[in-house]
């Protein structure tokens, strides 16, 4: 089975909604009409205030990690013709071990301990709230890195946390305190109250002390103040994703195709890395995640090419799948929840088939 990972997370909320009710997706639209429904997660009241996103919630389900089956889901009800009898997903995971994934890839001795990514960002104090920028903007380079870290090594080696720069991008901690700590994706904050998805109760407590003193550290750090004289923003905070103990009988189930591209969510890169190397289980499958090119603080000008974009790829991805595979596993993933769908190649004839592909994104 080939299975299509469509999640639209990263750029869901704010104008979304409304510019994909202005784009009908064509292209998607025409491999979707194929699909019925088999599995889907059950639509909670406050989904979107959820730590993990459904993308990341789907993934821990096929990695075992969390899931409980509680029956039969209703039948899907849209403008469309796609229907079906689908299981649902009641799941209690809140935890992705993303950061013990990454260190596993960068063939670092994992320790036995919790890991973490810690993502070098900029914080602004805006009149009400703090504003997290992309990650992904900082650009931090190899040499500002390694002075940030130097700078608090004190810190982290006397409260023995380990804490390793070697991708600036992408930091690395690990700490017993973390086993318990949950976290969200950059993405589920940028353009929006950061205090909601930052790390808090007594498990997080030891982080951000620790933070707390980092930040002291790196307020006038010569590396921060060349950036601010260049115009660039600071490096004043970490942030902090992906925690969690990887399993000793972890397997990964996926054959992965291609590399994670530059826009890609960071829970997914270090996911990607991890998964890499791990053992492969009895019958893996192939996997491909499509995510869309900018996140949910992009213009409505921006959203219009993002969504023809992902039209475009997530289309792709499906009839690559339908040429070498007589069925296609279709997983659409959005900020609330997650519906996968089944697409049989041999139900092309069935002309009358029809969806909407604007309208499934709209439900999830």
């Amino acid at each position: 089975m080939h299975t299509v990972l469509i999640d639209t997370a990263p750029a869901a909320g704010g104008t979304w909604q409304q510019a994909l009710a202005g784009n009908t997706m064509p292209q998607l639209s025409r491999s979707l009409r194929l699909a019925e429904v088999i599995q889907q997660e059950p639509l909670l009241e406050d989904a979107e205030a959820a730590w993990l996103t459904p993308a990341e919630r789907w993934v821990c389900v096929a990695l075992g990690l969390g899931a409980q089956m509680v029956g039969t889901a209703p039948r899907i009800t849209t403008s469309t013709a796609i229907a079906g009898t689908a299981r649902e997903l009641a799941l209690g995971v809140e935890r992705g071990p993303w950061g013990a994934l990454a260190a596993l890839g960068a063939g670092m001795d994992l320790r036995g301990l919790p890991w973490g990514m810690a993502l070098p960002a900029h914080l602004e104090l805006g009149r009400e709230s703090l504003s997290l920028a992309d990650p992904a903007a900082l650009q931090l380079a190899n040499d500002e890195a390694g002075a940030l870290l130097g700078a608090v090594q004190p810190l982290t080696s006397e409260a023995g946390w380990l804490l390793d720069a070697r991708e600036p991008a992408r930091w690395l901690v690990a700490h017993p305190s973390l086993a318990e700590v949950v976290t969200a994706d950059p993405a589920r904050a940028i353009a929006r109250n950061v205090a909601t998805w930052m790390p808090s109760g007594t498990a997080a407590r030891p982080w951000r002390q620790l933070l707390t003193e980092m930040q002291m550290v790196w307020q006038y750090h010569p590396v921060n103040e060349d950036r601010v004289r260049a115009g660039r923003p600071e490096a004043n905070t970490l942030w902090l994703h992906g925690c969690g103990v990887l399993p000793a009988d972890l397997r990964n189930p996926f054959v992965l195709l291609g590399e994670p591209p530059a826009h890609a969510t960071a829970w997914w890169r270090a996911a990607h890395s991890g998964l890499a190397v791990l053992p492969a289980s009895r019958r893996p499958h192939q996997l491909q995640v499509v995510q869309p090119q900018t996140t949910r603080a992009a213009d409505p000008h921006e959203l219009k090419g993002t969504i023809e974009a992902l039209d475009r790829l997530a289309a792709d991805a499906i009839e690559r799948g339908l040429q070498d595979h007589a069925g296609v596993r279709v997983v659409l993933a959005g900020e609330r929840r997650w519906i996968a769908f089944e697409l049989r190649r041999a139900r092309r004839w069935q002309l009358w088939r029809r969806a909407d592909a604007h309208v499934l994104l709209g439900l999830v």
